[in-house]
């Protein structure tokens, strides 16, 4: 009696690139740094942090929101624009998702109601203010007499943040399992609406011919009481 041949299984491997900014063209993490990532434990498996520790990143929370606003206003006030006002809603929508990213740090959007600008470092000593001016650097390739990135290139988180319309603002940044860093903000209004301007949206203009904003002048943070963030969602094992 013959025997039956075994089922063959092909596995298709599909490779993605991914097009990545000045700080993110470094080399990314290999393949088994990843994988040995993968396999840690998520972070709703972790012992409950004790009251110091949770203290701690609470306030840890509060000077990021800080350093994300005053980085973000700095771009804002160099090309005349009106500041950004940091809002509980959106720091809660950038958290819960960039929570998500923890386990695999992938340069992915969530696709949501919001403006959007992410960020993915290989190590995770990025500060807000080093995200903020990465986007912000990429001013040299908006052009905006045709009001369009230089082929080749990205401009989108900048015009992002010098959307006129765009007025209320939330982040968060997450440390990877792989070591990486993950940061996402979210941007209410929405901009970067197709042939529509950041500088135009309300019939006039503004444009400051200067390389790009000086960070250095960024004001330290001040006594006033910092915005006041949500607390982080109540993590739930994935249902797979």
């Amino acid at each position: 009696m013959p025997m039956s041949k075994a089922p063959i299984i092909a596995v298709v491997i599909i490779s993605a690139s991914l097009l990545l900014d000045a700080v993110w063209a470094q080399e990314p993490p290999q393949p088994q740094a990843q994988a040995q990532a993968q396999s840690q434990p998520l972070p709703y498996s972790q012992p409950a942090p004790t009251n110091g520790t949770a203290a701690k990143r609470k306030q840890s929370r509060r000077s990021m929101a800080r350093e994300f606003i005053l980085a973000h206003n700095v771009v804002r006030a160099h090309y005349r624009e009106p500041p950004f006002k940091w809002d509980r809603g959106l720091a809660r929508y950038a958290r819960r998702f960039a929570l998500k990213r923890v386990a695999d740090c992938l340069m992915i959007h969530s696709f949501g109601p919001y403006g959007e600008n992410i960020f993915w470092g290989m190590r995770d000593h990025w500060t807000p203010t080093d995200v903020v001016e990465s986007w912000a650097k990429e001013h040299k390739y908006y052009n905006k007499d045709t009001n369009q990135c230089t082929q080749g290139q990205m401009c989108g988180h900048f015009t992002q943040i010098v959307w006129r319309d765009s007025v209320r603002l939330g982040c968060a940044r997450v440390n990877c399992l792989n070591g990486g860093m993950y940061a996402i903000c979210s941007y209410d209004p929405p901009g970067n609406y197709i042939d529509e301007s950041p500088f135009d949206s309300k019939g006039d203009s503004d444009w400051v011919d200067e390389p790009e904003p000086d960070f250095s002048t960024t004001p330290p943070p001040s006594t006033d009481p910092p915005p006041s963030l949500p607390p982080p969602p109540t993590a739930q094992p994935s249902q797979t």
